[in-house]
């Protein structure tokens, strides 16, 4: 049986789902016929109605672990109400005035719809198959993961596209390029955790209230187990540095400091081209001599300056080539 959340991911990627699903249906039914399948979910798991004050508490609490169905249950049902009424109000914007949405609108926002479909899945699943264990909302589903140098190009692009009067889409140009200060920091904030590539949380699933530059410190007190390829750690040190004092007191840089730390810092996140048939990563612009005796180090590193609370220590695999 085909699901109303698969027919509009066969809208809007035919060439990955059924073509048939998609040719009998116009994007208009598809949407609305989605749309009623969360109502439908919604009458048989939500009670009443959910005041915002509510939706808020709940939609936005810390991640933690559930541990039995009913908080599984408690995290669910606010999340499908949240869901339901925005979609509506996406679903509204997107017919305007005609009242329909045509394929091309919907195609334009493919992927935020996409992620309605996926980020549902495991909530409506988990909510109706209590009530019927043969339902299916949809088959697949979406790595919510992303790789540094994503976060790295994210921040190139807060800095220029705001340039560009003739988009469609226009930021301001000074908040623009603060923003995108603030995301380089947290890119590299993020390629310096993965470089030593060690979880800690506890029983709930929470993480250490860390310096943010807890990794980074520690990368710089050990050199002798990270081996920059094509730039030197003491130059990221200094942008760093800078990418805080622009986000702490929020202020425009000068154009070229942008685009010069922009062309140091990709040298960390941009892979190194390798001879054809060699071996490659897309991580490879850094390489980690002994990994086990480094993620050691920074576990001893980590029990020594964090001595309260009780941690899990996991290591895993880093953003970088292992020697």
């Amino acid at each position: 049986m085909t699901t109303p959340a698969q027919v509009l991911l066969a809208k809007l990627h035919p060439s990955k789902i059924s073509k048939k699903a998609a040719s009998r249906i116009s994007a208009d039914k598809a949407l609305s016929d989605f749309a009623d399948h969360l109502k439908w979910l919604a009458s048989r798991h939500l009670k009443k109605p959910y005041s915002e004050e509510y939706l808020v508490d709940r939609c936005f609490a810390k991640t933690r672990a559930l541990k039995t169905p009913s908080e599984v249950n408690s995290y669910c049902r606010p999340h499908l109400a949240a869901a339901i009424n925005s979609f509506d109000e996406l679903l509204k914007s997107l017919r305007g005035k005609s009242q329909k949405v045509t394929h091309t609108t919907l195609k334009r926002c493919a992927d935020i719809v996409t992620d309605y479909i996926f980020d549902l899945r495991e909530i409506a699943e988990h909510l109706e198959r209590q009530k019927d264990p043969n339902y299916s909302f949809l088959r697949g589903g979406k790595n919510y993961g992303v790789h540094t140098f994503e976060v790295f190009r994210l921040s190139r692009q807060l800095a220029v596209q705001s340039a560009f009067r003739g988009l469609p889409f226009h930021v301001d140009h000074k908040a623009a390029q603060i923003a995108s200060m603030f995301v380089l920091r947290q890119a590299l904030e993020a390629k310096f955790e993965r470089l030593v590539a060690v979880q800690i949380y506890n029983s709930s699933l929470q993480t250490p209230k860390l310096r943010h530059d807890f990794h980074y410190n520690f990368i710089a007190k050990n050199p002798a187990y990270f081996d920059f390829q094509t730039v030197d750690f003491s130059r990221l040190t200094r942008i760093y540095d800078w990418c805080s004092e622009v986000v702490h007191r929020a202020y425009q840089p000068l154009a070229w400091q942008i685009d010069f730390a922009h062309s140091i810092c990709g040298r960390l996140f941009n892979p190194i081209r390798t001879p054809h048939g060699a071996r490659w990563s897309v991580h490879n612009s850094v390489k980690i001599t002994n990994l086990p005796e480094m993620q050691s180090a920074f576990m001893k590193h980590f029990n020594d300056s964090y001595a309260h609370g009780f941690w899990a220590v996991e290591a895993v695999e880093p953003e970088a080539e292992v020697q």
